[in-house]
């Protein structure tokens, strides 16, 4: 019974310390991929660019593209994307998106519903340009609705650079950095 005991205690441990954290995130100008970087670094996470598989899915134009991704939310239809890693690796998963229309971007939609991030600990961040979080973590906490989930943070864009404090402020706030 002791060797038994023993040798789930190693698996445990074993398993606790093969444990790995990404962070998955799309950026459409670069503030989101700033604060992405800074979360891989700062836990020294693997990253995963979600990216559209048809690189030209969205115009360059913004108008544009806002215009796409408002009517990809009405219509629920959202881009295909391309192959994410293998989930079974991670027991976090960090989720950046910028915020469109108050909620994740197209192809931040595709992910969540198409990888399975069931019993993961899953962390919102996004990016805006002054409408906050909407409803982006909210959202993202429903698409993955067998994960934990813990608190989010949003950076406005512009601040992208220079949000190193607050974000580590925010992950030793979660628990994440020590």
């Amino acid at each position: 019974m002791k060797k038994i005991i023993a040798f789930l205690a190693f698996a445990f441990a074993l398993n606790i310390a093969d444990a790995k954290t990404l962070v998955a995130y799309y950026s459409r100008t670069g503030n989101t991929a700033t604060v992405a970087k800074m979360i891989s670094d700062a836990l020294n996470a693997d990253i995963f660019e979600i990216k559209t598989a048809d690189e030209n899915w969205y115009p360059s134009e913004y108008q544009a593209t806002t215009e796409q991704a408002q009517q990809e939310i009405r219509d629920g239809k959202f881009p295909p994307i391309n192959a994410a890693p293998d989930m079974s690796e991670y027991d976090t998963v960090f989720v950046g998106t910028p915020i469109w229309w108050g909620t994740v971007s197209g192809p931040v939609h595709t992910f969540l519903t198409t990888v399975d991030l069931s019993g993961k600990t899953v962390i919102p961040f996004n990016t805006h340009a002054g409408s906050g979080r909407g409803n982006v973590h909210t959202d993202i906490a429903t698409l993955t609705p067998n994960s934990d989930h813990k608190t989010g943070i949003a950076i406005v864009g512009s601040d992208a650079d220079n949000a190193a404090d607050s974000v580590n402020a925010w992950l030793r706030e979660i628990g994440a950095l020590k």
